[in-house]
């Protein structure tokens, strides 16, 4: 083969070569420039190849345009060159979250310039020393134009360079806090959490604070505080908040939550909540889930948020309940306590709660033993058995009986679909007031052996004669009850 030939026919086995490993897909996709380059070369060099055969140098030869041509193959060496070691070092060997974008761009300018110089000395003939005096000169020039630009590049070359800002940290500069997508030249930018792309000036970033709170992956924490009033003892205030933060999907189970007496305010105890999570996107919705649930669970606990004394005033307060006898008329109602006479009836009544619970939290949890009984004054609750909705119920309907009657452990997890008010009867106010009787027992295993058919018929589980296991289950759940009220 002709030696002149020998570079186009070597541009066009890499471009066939290429064209088949990008097709593999991924990190290669970034070869694609190369090929353009390389078609450039194919026809530069076969081009001159042409103008030097015997041929066609006899009828047309220019010096000047042969040495023209050279340079522009040598400049295409140059780019397919750098752009496949860069390929090499960056994209195939390292990740693009492991190196600051500002890093790989200094690198290729490094490598053209060292290039270029090579170029000009060894083919252009040029002093380089004289090249890089002049270039000296305009620097300096340019230099005092573009002060404000060059303390930008600087200042990034600096943050960059001590490592504690990578790609994927969730940072606070200033007012704003977002994610770093991307280091530039002259600036950071950050994702917020409203998805907005805020540029910041590395000058800025370099003089100003910047708070990381981690990389993408590892677990956040996050403090916040709340003050409640001296009424309430720290050991129930402590724990119902814990059971907040455990009740909250976001926040990570491990490490564990804490809550903690911070100070002494005049009119109330400050609590600081710690917790972990893993997507800092979400705080604002954590913290709203905190909010929305704390309420709920301190409005059953009767733990108060007090109001900051400012003014001594008096003020007449109206408590909000239920009246005495609307209570009695709603438990009268119930099938399961229409047995009772009306003087256990009157006691009852006096000793029940009202209970609010916000939608999706757990009213009881599978495995649990029972404390209430559970009418339903307002909203709806879903029935789940391996968080699968079996069932729901609404108002004037109620559950919790199967624990409660019998000291069995719950079956299956009740959760409020939406806000619910609750008439809870205690498992300790209900023996003590009331008498279990015949006619009650047997209508309460009636009830729960319905239930408990309902629950394996959503399992899939087949029985030869539902009637007749009815009959039995309402049969043994009869005798469990009247040995746990030994009557």
């Amino acid at each position: 083969m002709n030696r002149l030939f020998l570079l186009p026919v070597i541009s066009l086995a890499l471009i066939i070569f290429l064209y088949f490993l990008i097709k593999r897909g991924g990190a290669l996709r970034k070869l694609k420039p190369v090929i353009l380059f390389l078609v450039g070369l194919l026809l530069v060099s076969g081009t001159i190849s042409i103008l030097k055969s015997d041929a066609i140098s006899k009828l047309f030869y220019s010096e000047t345009l042969i040495f023209i041509l050279q340079l522009i193959v040598l400049v295409f060496l140059l780019v397919i060159a750098v752009k496949l070691i860069v390929f090499i070092v960056f994209d195939a060997y390292m990740k693009e979250d492991r190196y600051p974008r500002m890093i790989k761009d200094i690198v290729v300018i490094i490598l053209y310039v060292v290039g270029f110089l090579f170029i000009a000395k060894y083919y252009l003939k040029l002093r380089v020393a004289e090249v890089l005096a002049s270039a000296a000169v305009l620097t300096v020039v340019v230099g005092f134009a573009l002060q404000d630009i060059l303390k930008d590049l600087f200042s990034g070359v600096a943050v960059n360079l001590e490592e504690s800002l990578r790609i994927g940290d969730w940072v606070k500069v200033g007012e704003f806090e977002g994610r770093i997508e991307q280091f530039r030249w002259r600036s950071i930018k950050i994702r917020t959490t409203d998805n907005v792309l805020v540029v910041i000036p590395n000058q800025t970033a370099s003089k100003e604070a910047v708070k990381n709170f981690g990389h993408a992956g590892l677990p956040f924490a996050l403090r916040s505080q709340i003050g409640v009033s001296y009424k309430n003892s720290p050991d129930l205030v402590i724990k119902t908040l814990l059971e907040v933060l455990g009740s909250i999907d976001l926040i990570l189970k491990d490490p564990v939550p804490e809550v903690m007496m911070q100070r002494f305010d005049s009119s109330s105890i400050i609590y600081e909540l710690k917790y972990f999570f893993k997507d800092l996107s979400k705080k604002s919705i954590i913290q709203s889930e905190i909010s929305r649930k704390t309420w709920y669970a301190f409005k059953r606990a009767g733990i108060q948020i007090p109001f900051p004394i400012r003014d001594v005033y008096l003020k007449k307060e109206t408590e909000a309940g239920m009246k005495n006898e609307d209570i009695i008329h709603i438990l009268k109602n119930n099938e399961l306590l229409q047995t009772i006479d009306e003087t256990q009836l009157q006691n009852l009544a006096e000793g029940v709660d009202i209970m609010v619970y916000g939608q999706g939290e757990m009213v009881i949890g599978e495995g649990e033993t029972g404390r209430y009984f559970y009418l339903i004054l307002a909203g709806e609750v879903e029935i789940l058995k391996s968080n699968k909705v079996m069932h729901r119920l609404g108002i004037n309907e109620y559950f919790g009986e199967f624990s409660l009657f019998t000291g069995e452990m719950t079956t299956a997890d009740v959760r409020a679909s939406q806000e619910c008010t609750f008439l809870g009867i205690s498992s300790d106010k209900f023996r003590e007031t009331v008498k279990m009787n015949l006619d009650m027992a047997r209508k309460l295993s009636e009830v729960i052996a319905m239930r408990r058919v309902r629950q394996m018929e959503f399992s899939k589980k087949e029985t030869e004669d539902m009637h007749l296991n009815i009959k039995k289950d309402s049969e043994n759940i009869f005798l469990r009850i009247k040995k746990y009220f030994s009557f």
